[in-house]
């Protein structure tokens, strides 16, 4: 049985002025793969992220995505309130998602496990700039996405970083 196709892009193109960053671009994300964007900087690898996402739209071609995918998107430069606290900052994503609140204990303290959060109570703004990208992938992958789209997902991170985001 072929592998099940999660999100395709068909002829897509997006350019900024005259510039194109890419043209006729077509890819398709199947149930288990594991894909690398390589590129140059200023290549438009961001701005297919995003596509992929559903967060830009490209200027012409088409974005398909199989019925209740869920999708989580890791920006390159996380942003969060940096008066929240950790667990503040987990919590605010399940209430912009419209979760049970239930569930949030059970889901912020997994994250805070996944994430290696010691102190929850920590404020968001006491974060280096790699364990804001640790939170930012925990956020994501609380939320249970089907495809998860990390963009530049080792930047700032140090070497234990990395190798927790490999495990």
């Amino acid at each position: 049985m072929p592998p099940t196709m999660l999100l395709s892009c068909e002829s897509i193109g997006k350019s900024y002025g005259v510039t194109p960053l890419f043209t006729d671009l077509s890819l398709g994300l199947c149930e288990g793969d594991h894909v690398g964007l390589i590129g140059p900087n200023g290549s438009g690898k961001s701005t297919l992220l995003k596509i992929l996402a559903g967060i830009d739209e490209p200027d012409c071609g088409t974005r398909t995505v199989r019925r209740q995918i869920r999708i989580g998107y890791v920006p390159q430069e996380p942003s969060f309130d940096e008066r929240h606290s950790v667990e503040d900052a987990l919590a605010q994503v399940l209430l912009d998602e419209g979760m049970d609140p239930h569930e949030h204990g059970g889901r912020i303290a997994r994250a805070l496990s996944l994430g290696g959060f010691v102190r929850p109570e920590q404020p968001v703004s006491a974060l280096s700039g790699g364990w804001k990208k640790r939170l930012a992938i925990a956020r994501s992958l609380m939320l249970e996405p089907d495809v998860l789209l990390m963009d530049e997902p080792t930047n700032h991170l140090d070497v234990e970083g990395i190798l927790w985001l490999e495990a």
